[in-house]
Parts: structure tokens; C-alpha cells; sequence
């Protein structure tokens, strides 16, 4: 009931048939059916390979070619180099040619360039990838700055004389003068246009000058010789100028006489600070500035002079002046005599005193001592020296007798006789001849008579 009569209700017949609520019959359903209604699920497609990255790019060579020994890599056709890249993260050895800007990871095809060409050591790049530049700029090796030799470049286009050059009239290229072409001596000359005087005012530029009528010199400026109204002296007209210097100058009848009551009233007087004693700010970054924060200027006399030590002068007689004097004490010593010992001070004298100690008449003492001298004749002298000669022990000549005594020292043994053969050998060169030796013999014996006498007596 119910449900059985209801049109969307299908009921399966006997034979396996089912019957559809408008009665048409269909074809019996079977389990190889109902598998075929049921699709297999499909394979996942597999993940496209990653693309593999480009090589780096072909390096570009620099100005200045510098060989180097890298591997020239002769097994490479003729241009080509290998170098070392990063692919995925890993190293990995790539092949450029820098003449065409071509790179690849795979070996390029053909034959070997056999003797490999120079590779510039700061690019990396052959020397026949290298240009030559257009001036020839020698270095200390004898190279240009681009690496290539002089034979190689050619003249520049404009020819300037190198003053500084060993062969006269060579160009700042390095090239003769007859090497550069005609062209390179036409450059720097023009045509010459006349211009009328009309042209050549119209080129003027007119000076502008500051508007200002009279110049006025800024005391307080920074920059030397700036007006008032800030701008320079340069910049003000002439007679801004005239006006600055005729501005000061009156005529002798506007001149006005002043009585010195006038000239006091225009007077200012100055006010000084309240503070009693002027003490200088040591701390303070300003030089001249009291611990009251004041400058010395603004001190009164009084305040400067208190605490100076400055005192009002007093006038005294000489005696009470004489009363103040202390009495030098000189040493009781009556002549100095300096004491020669080293160990002792210099200028003390024997008693134990310095030569300042001493009174005038002491230091006199020794002037007298040494200025009164005794004359003595030849007698005196020549009996002190034998009496000298007999305490020493000493052969000596003695009021011109000779002796034959030996005397020396060491192991030296003479005679005075010895002695006197060497000093007349010696006498005789010096005088040049036997006749000036016996003049000098004979002079030597008239002092020795003449001094006989005088010893006998």
C-alpha cells in the first residue's frame, strides 16, 4: 500500500527485470554491469623534469690587459676558455667565448686551437679578446697602460706638443710629429669673426651694486669690511663709498667750541659691581673673571687692591732704616789662603771658611802676597838650583862645569856630557853652521865669567 502504487517506484520483477512506474521493461542488470558503471581512478601524472639552469654569462675584458698563468686550455677551439660555475648549488665547469658572448655547459664542437693565447689575469679573458686603447700611455715595464706594446697603437687625432718629451716635438701621445696625419694639426684652430664694437658692449656684463647709499664699516661682523647692511665693500657703488669718506669731514666753520661742562655731561659713568675683594675664577672657562661671576673690569681700586698684599708707603728716617739692617759675620781668619785639597769645596779657604766669609782685608792679604816679588839676580837663583840638584840626587850642570856623573831614568843610562854633544849637534843644525854654534859657545862662556865675580864676592 502506500509506496506500491507511487510512480517513482521501480519494482524488480520475477527474471530479473524491473518495471518503472510508466511500466516500460528494461534490460536485466548484471554484476558486470554495475563494475563497468564503476570508473578505475587515473594514474597521477609524473612531475616534468627541472629546467636546468643557464650557464654564466661570458665574462667582458677589462682596459688593462695583465697576462697571468692560467690554463690557456689548448684543447678548446680558438676562442673558447673553461671556468668553474654554480649549478643547482653544486660547482660545475662551463665553456665561454668572450669574442662572440657565448656560454654553455656542454663542450663546444671542433678542433683544438693547439698553442693556447695569453689570459689577462684580472678578467680572466684572452689577450686577443683585449682592445687597444687610443693613446699610447707608457708604464715602467715599457707597456702601455692597456697592456699592448707601441707598436701596436697608432698617432692620436689631435696633435699636442709634449714640452716635457726627450725628442723635440714629439705629441703627448708618443708619437712623432711627421707620423700624425693632416687632420691632427687643424683642430684647434678657428675662424676669426669681426665683431663691431656694438657686438662687443652688447657682451658686457653690467656690475650690480648693493642699494645702499653710504657705506658703514660692521665693527661686529665676522667677515672683514661688511657694511651695515650686509653686504661687502666690494659690492657698494662709488658713491656709496664717497659718501663713507666725506661723511667725517666737516668744514672749518661748522666746527663748534665746547666747554668742558658739555663735555662731562656726555660722559658716562661706569658702574661697578658690589663686590668687596676681586678673586679670580680658576674654574671658570672665561679668563679675568671673579669667583662673583663679574669681570675684573667691573671691580672697583678697592676691590682689586684688597687681599693684594699692597700697602700705603710710609716715609722713614735713616735711622730707624739703619736699626733694620742685620751686621754681616766675617770669619777671624786674616789671610785666605785657598785650601788646594779636591775633596774639600772650591774657594774654601785653610781655615775651614768660605771666601765670602772673609773680611776685605783678608782677600786683600793674598794680592799682597802675590803681587810683592823680591828681584833677584842670576847668583841666587843658580845657588838654589844646585841646592835643589844636591836634595834630588840629580846630575846637573851647575854655573857651567861639566860633569860626567850618569843620571836617567829606567833602564836610559847618560852622561851630561852625552847630553850636551846631542843639544850642541842639535843647536848646530838649528843655527846652520859651525860659526852661528860658536857664537852661542862663546856668548855662554862671557855669562859665566861675568857671573864669578859676583860669586866670589
Amino acid at each position: 500500500m502506500g509506496c506500491a502504487g507511487s510512480k517513482n517506484t521501480d519494482a524488480v520483477l520475477e527474471g530479473g527485470t524491473r518495471q518503472d512506474g510508466a511500466g516500460d521493461a528494461k534490460k536485466p542488470t548484471s554484476h558486470k554491469d554495475i563494475k563497468a558503471e564503476v570508473k578505475a581512478p587515473e594514474p597521477e601524472p609524473e612531475p616534468e623534469p627541472e629546467p636546468e639552469p643557464e650557464p654564466p654569462a661570458a665574462p667582458k675584458a677589462c682596459a688593462a690587459f695583465r697576462p697571468s698563468d692560467a690554463d690557456t686550455c689548448p684543447e678548446l677551439p680558438t676562442g673558447w676558455l673553461k671556468g668553474q660555475g654554480d649549478c643547482k648549488g653544486e660547482p660545475r665547469t662551463y665553456f665561454y667565448c668572450c669574442g662572440t658572448g657565448l656560454s654553455s655547459w656542454m663542450k663546444p664542437d671542433g678542433a683544438g686551437k693547439g698553442a693556447g693565447d695569453l689570459v689577462c689575469g684580472t678578467c680572466g679573458v684572452l689577450k686577443s679578446d683585449h682592445a687597444v686603447c687610443e693613446e699610447w700611455s707608457p708604464q715602467a715595464d715599457g707597456l702601455c697602460n692597456c697592456g699592448f706594446p707601441k707598436d701596436v697603437h697608432k698617432p692620436c687625432g689631435q696633435y699636442r706638443v709634449n714640452v716635457a718629451a726627450e725628442n723635440f716635438g714629439d705629441c703627448k701621445c708618443g708619437f712623432p710629429k711627421d707620423t700624425h696625419a693632416a687632420g691632427a694639426f687643424s683642430g684647434g684652430s678657428k675662424a676669426l669673426k669681426k665683431q663691431d664694437s656694438a657686438d662687443v658692449r652688447a657682451g658686457f656684463v653690467q656690475k650690480k651694486y648693493a642699494q645702499c647709499e653710504k657705506y658703514r664699516v660692521n665693527l661686529n661682523s665676522a667677515n672683514f669690511g661688511e657694511c651695515m647692511c650686509g653686504a661687502p665693500k666690494a659690492e657698494h657703488s662709488p658713491e656709496a663709498l664717497a659718501g663713507n669718506a666725506a661723511s667725517g669731514k666737516k668744514k672749518a666753520g661748522e666746527l663748534k667750541k665746547r666747554d668742558s661742562a658739555d663735555v662731562r655731561a656726555g660722559f658716562v659713568q661706569k658702574e661697578k659691581v658690589d663686590c668687596l675683594r676681586f678673586e679670580p675664577d680658576l674654574t671658570s672657562g672665561a679668563f679675568g673673571v671673579c669667583v662673583c661671576g663679574a669681570k675684573r673690569s667691573d671691580h672697583t681700586d678697592a676691590a682689586l687692591s684688597a687681599g693684594t698684599g699692597r700697602k700705603d708707603l710710609e716715609k722713614k728716617d735713616s735711622a730707624e732704616v739703619r736699626k733694620q739692617f742685620v751686621q754681616k759675620e766675617f770669619a777671624s781668619c786674616e789671610k785666605y789662603v785657598v785650601n788646594m785639597d779636591p775633596s774639600v769645596p772650591f774657594g774654601q779657604c785653610v781655615c775651614g771658611a768660605a771666601k765670602i766669609d772673609h773680611t776685605p782685608e783678608a782677600i786683600a792679604a793674598v794680592g799682597d802676597a802675590h803681587t810683592t816679588r823680591a828681584k833677584r839676580d842670576s847668583t841666587e837663583v843658580r845657588a838654589e838650583m844646585a841646592a835643589h840638584a844636591a836634595e834630588v840626587g840629580t846630575a846637573v850642570e851647575a854655573s857651567g862645569q861639566r860633569t860626567n856623573t850618569e843620571f836617567g831614568v829606567g833602564n836610559t843610562v847618560v852622561t851630561a856630557a852625552e847630553e850636551e854633544a846631542k843639544m850642541a849637534a842639535a843647536m848646530k843644525a838649528r843655527a846652520g853652521g859651525g860659526e852661528q854654534l860658536g857664537a852661542l859657545q862663546a856668548l855662554g862662556d862671557a855669562m859665566e865669567k861675568s857671573a864669578a865675580p859676583a860669586a866670589s864676592s
